[in-house]
């Protein structure tokens, strides 16, 4: 039964950093200044409006609870709300899914440390997790623009992601250098999450040690 909760373990640690990692830079809305570099205000609206819009973007993105997203400074279409209810819903699947995961990491690795000192999980997962900013930078390096073209193709059935800024101006206020900088801060937390994963685990094995108990040498 051991080596089957700590795969699940690993699993769930992995989607956890994976999750915990995007919720946790679109949370970082004072980001936007200094990641939004290139955006044309065709509005002239003030940095306040402008950092107040991109709050509703996250606020309606991120809480399952906000069910309508409306700038007061700005129009939006029919196709431009469609397309961020369609967004919405992938990005509860990071938020909610990464909180599940955690717990279920939680709960399987108490699980596994009392009745094993197993804590080979973390590193386990930690490694999954790190090869996900490993595949993904290279091609995020090389052509951020074609990668984030193909990105939006297999997440949307439909070119709606693909905004006017006649009917939706606010895309005028997301510019790509935005989305290309949370990229890489998700990776960048991603990393850092899963050395604290790997770290955590050497812990726990040289506490396992220290009281001269067995400890688990394979990924359990």
């Amino acid at each position: 039964m051991r080596p089957a909760v700590s795969a699940l373990a690993s699993i769930a640690v992995a989607a956890a950093i994976l999750g915990c990692s995007v919720t946790a830079v679109l949370a970082a809305r004072f980001s936007y200044p200094w990641f939004s570099a290139g955006l044309y205000n065709s509005h002239q609206l003030t940095k306040a409006q402008m950092q107040a819009n991109y709050d509703r973007v996250i606020e309606y993105s991120l809480f399952p609870w906000v069910r309508e997203l409306h700038f007061e400074t700005l129009p939006m279409s029919d196709a431009g709300r469609q397309h961020f209810a369609e967004a919405k819903a992938i990005f509860q699947l990071f938020v909610q899914g990464g909180l599940i995961a955690l717990v279920v990491a939680v709960v399987l690795g108490i699980w596994l440390w009392r009745r094993h000192r197993s804590s080979g999980y973390l590193t386990a997962g930690a490694i999954i997790a790190l090869a996900t900013p490993v595949v993904l930078a290279i091609p995020l390096a090389i052509d951020f623009d074609r990668a984030f073209v193909v990105f939006h193709q297999v997440a949307f059935d439909n070119e709606l992601w693909i905004f006017d800024p006649r009917t939706d101006p606010i895309i005028n206020y997301l510019p790509q250098a935005l989305f290309m900088r949370n990229a890489f801060a998700i990776l960048v937390v991603m990393i850092l999450l899963a050395i604290l994963a790997i770290m955590l685990g050497g812990v726990l094995r040289r506490r396992a040690g220290s009281r001269g108990e067995p400890v688990a040498v394979n990924p359990g």
